[in-house]
């Protein structure tokens, strides 16, 4: 026989009906949310752990994933209706980033808007969160790091490359001296090999060995020097483009600076986006973060 009861305590209908009627309360709760634009509202429902810690500043239960599931398959719409007054917020807030919503209810964020400006990641709407490309942003982290004894991102591999390129423009303007060399050099084998005999003393052929040793480097050196030319318009370009990164990072540090006035004041309100935002929305949407 089947039980119409569960562990003999409450009816399976009941606990099917509360089920239900939890599911479509929850529903409606954010159709009504979404209809009278009340944004906070949306995303105290989709995310009732975090609202409750972060802006009630009370401890709530784990989310019921059973009813926040219901939405999964409209996240991207729901993200595309919840942009608008988020990016009109962070336009304010963060008046360097741009964002592009490459598909419905996803934004690539970008850093400036000047040229070779950087794509520095994508904007979670949902969650109210940066998610910056690592790379990029531990570039800028470092920039900001060296500028504060005066070097340059890349300030090191310049000078590396310059270095090398001063080296390689040696080769080539030293070839005719190089010619002279080998010359002599072989003119001195040529007399050392005259004196070799049956029994060669061991400091002819010492000298013969260092003669051949000198006119190898000499040959490298003229090996190099044919497509130093070549390198040298390679390293430039590499140069130049180190170069263009260094006056983009500049662009960057100086809106930071501009804005937040340091890089930590930066990743404080980046931590605490969430709870700025939502707070915002309360007083009407005219609460921007502040600079101390």
């Amino acid at each position: 026989m089947v039980s119409k009861f569960e562990n003999g305590a409450q009816p399976i209908s009941k606990i099917i009906n509360q089920s239900i009627k939890q599911k479509v309360n929850y529903l409606q709760e954010l159709d009504q949310a979404v209809k009278a634009h009340e944004d906070q509202k949306v995303y105290a429902l989709l995310d009732q752990k975090r609202y409750a810690a972060e802006i009630l500043h009370r401890e709530e239960k784990a989310n019921d994933t059973g009813v926040m599931t219901l939405v999964d398959d409209i996240t991207n719409h729901l993200s595309n209706y919840l942009s608008s007054k988020l990016i009109n917020y962070l336009s304010q807030a963060y008046p360097f980033f741009y964002y592009e919503e490459y598909q419905l209810g996803h934004f690539r964020i970008y850093f400036g808007n000047w040229w070779d400006r950087r794509q520095f990641g994508e904007l979670d709407v949902l969650n109210i969160r940066f998610i910056f490309d690592q790379t990029e942003y531990k570039k800028l982290a470092q920039s900001f790091e060296l500028s504060q004894s005066g070097k340059r991102f890349n300030g090191e591999k310049i000078d590396q490359l310059s270095k090398e390129n001063d080296r390689l423009q040696n080769l080539i303007d030293s070839q005719a001296k190089r010619e002279a060399k080998k010359e002599e050099l072989q003119a001195e084998l040529k007399e050392a090999s005259a004196r070799n005999g049956l029994f060669e003393s061991s400091k002819n052929r010492e000298a013969r060995e260092a003669i051949v040793s000198e006119l190898s480097k000499l040959e490298d050196q003229e090996e190099e020097a044919r497509t130093a030319a070549g390198k040298i318009k390679e390293n430039n370009q590499a140069v130049l483009e180190l170069s263009k990164e260094n006056t983009i990072l500049s662009y960057e540090r100086k809106s930071i600076v501009d804005t937040f006035e340091s890089f930590e004041d930066f990743e404080v309100q980046n931590h605490n986006l969430y709870a700025n935002y939502l707070k915002s929305l309360v007083d009407g949407g005219k609460q921007v973060i502040a600079h101390d």
